[in-house]
């Protein structure tokens, strides 16, 4: 073997060297491009998610509703409720659509943290001003599955909330430093 013949060895083993390397940062580059593009798609899903549950409420029924659920004083009876028809299709409408945002965090389809910053308060309020009823719905239906995941939404936002925000300090006070 000529010294011409070990270097072009060398040479062979450098090559398939550099290209084991080449091919491993190219490996190495598209997986932290694909960790960052899918922290990305998740963040870019939970601003969706937040547009659509803020779409959700803006409507003048939701709106309508939630004003007349608020007012409920304490002590309204099921009977009183069930009495004035505007009051229960308010507290109806409520129920549904907060069973429907309930069951799609549980579908991880809207992130919690999402729904608490946006709606928890008011999930909270309604949960409060409507328990007694959805109570005695389930008595006289015979059945827990009334409302459950309205229910379970207003649990967990208790149970996992990490909202500077509550029922006694709002945003206004909450993000008083923000800056754009």
């Amino acid at each position: 073997m000529t010294s011409n013949d070990v270097f072009e060895q060398i040479g062979a083993v450098d090559l398939s060297t550099v290209a084991n390397i080449a091919t491993a940062l190219t490996v190495l580059t598209a997986v932290v491009f694909g960790l960052i593009e899918m922290r990305r798609a998740r963040k870019e899903r939970e601003e969706r998610a937040a547009f659509v549950a803020v779409q959700a409420i803006l409507t003048p029924a939701w709106i309508e509703s939630m004003t007349l659920v608020q007012a409920i004083s304490e002590g309204t009876t099921s009977a009183q409720i069930e009495a004035d028809l505007r009051l229960f299709r308010a507290v109806q409408s409520i129920a549904c659509i907060l069973e429907s945002l309930g069951y799609a965090v549980f579908a991880r389809m809207v992130p919690l943290n999402v729904v608490d910053e946006v709606l928890g308060g008011t999930v909270r309020v309604a949960w409060r001003k409507l328990r007694g009823y959805v109570e005695y719905e389930r008595e006289r239906a015979g059945s827990q599955k009334n409302w459950e995941w309205f229910q379970w939404l207003a649990e967990q936002i208790d149970r996992h909330s990490k909202a500077r925000t509550s029922l006694t300090r709002g945003a206004h006070e909450a993000y008083r430093d923000w800056r754009p």
